[in-house]
């Protein structure tokens, strides 16, 4: 979280926007503590606030009955009903990195089995069952369908090139539930003929996209595939330490690095901080439109990695601590702002 603030803080000091910045507590730490992993008074002052940063949150496995993540808590009680990974590559000598990626994965945030609707039956043949429903709801598919129709749209006046949107699903399996899903989507399709529109299985979808992920422009899923999509497809952009999330609603915004808190890694000092980074640049770029603090950011990491890659962390080719790597691109960073 320190690396976030200190690029928001060097916003807010080398450009005409300003941020007020306020600490709230929530995670599995505050559980212990109050028994509550996300505090109504933290969730009273976010909701004052336009926008949030969420940093790692741990999560035991498997947590206690009734425990829900708090970024899931927050999408939930802030209705920030789609969650936007961009998949960006920067020209990395890792394995499974690619060049050129430059796809976004729009994914429902509030259904789907993330509805955490789950109970224990009993079967006189079975033994004891656990049972989760899976929730799909037309207004929700057309609301991150037409999102993801948008942002093709705005993608590609940026890039001069058509717009594409790829529907995921498995309605080859789930016929109810992400069939409704895709016939939403394909409803939706229908209001914007200038993008090229298209749908695939997920399986189909990890081979082809792992393959050729040139070939994608804007993803659009239901929740849990969203989040498997952009999990698992991160080694091509550098690894989980280098995705992040933003979490969309009519009324807040919340950015958050998509990783958890990996214990093996704790206390080593040799995390790879850019996720936070690029969380806490890209919740910026949306708060303040117009000065393409994203943007700048990126061009801060690509000078990093073009000029001396020792400055990065191990995991994406280097040989820096998390403070040294964050330093440098904070560096970068602060004189590109500077020119501005």
């Amino acid at each position: 979280m320190p690396y976030g603030k200190a690029v928001l803080e060097a916003i807010s000091s080398l450009t005409p926007v300003s941020y007020e910045l306020v600490d709230m507590k929530c995670g599995f730490e505050t559980y212990q503590q109050t028994g509550s992993a996300l505090p109504e008074e933290t969730v009273n002052e976010i909701k004052k606030c336009k926008a949030s940063l969420f940093g790692a949150a741990a999560t035991p496995s498997p947590p206690p009955f009734g425990y829900l993540p708090p970024v899931v808590e927050f999408r939930n009680k802030l209705d920030l009903w789609a969650n936007l990974r961009p998949m960006r590559s920067v020209p990395l000598d890792v394995v499974g990195g690619r060049n050129n990626v430059d796809m976004i994965v729009v994914r429902e945030n509030t259904e789907c089995l993330y509805a955490g609707k789950e109970r224990y039956t009993q079967s006189s043949t079975s033994g004891k069952m656990a049972v989760a429903e899976r929730v799909v709801s037309e207004k929700a598919s057309k609301r991150i369908a037409r999102l993801a129709f948008e942002i093709a749209i705005a993608r590609s006046k940026k890039r001069g090139r058509p717009g594409h949107v790829t529907i995921v699903h498995k309605a080859n399996v789930l016929r109810l539930s992400e069939g409704l899903f895709l016939d939403c989507c394909l409803d939706v399709a229908k209001e914007f003929p200038d993008i090229y529109t298209d749908h695939t299985l997920l399986d189909s979808f990890m081979y082809k996209a792992m393959a050729h992920p040139v070939d994608y422009d804007v993803v659009v899923t239901t929740n849990t595939w969203g989040n498997i999509i952009s999990n698992g497809m991160s080694p091509m952009v550098g690894g989980l330490g280098m995705v992040y999330g933003i979490n969309y609603g009519a009324n807040h915004i919340m950015a958050e690095p998509i990783h958890g808190t990996p214990a093996h890694l704790e206390g080593k000092g040799i995390c790879n901080p850019l996720a936070m980074m690029r969380a806490a640049a890209g919740l910026a770029d949306r708060v303040s439109p117009g000065l393409n603090l994203l943007g700048l950011f990126y061009k801060a990491v690509s000078e990093v990695v073009q000029n001396d890659k020792k400055y990065l962390t191990r995991d994406i080719g280097g040989t820096a601590t998390t403070e040294e790597c964050a330093a440098e691109v904070m560096r970068h960073f602060r004189a590109i702002l500077s020119q501005k």
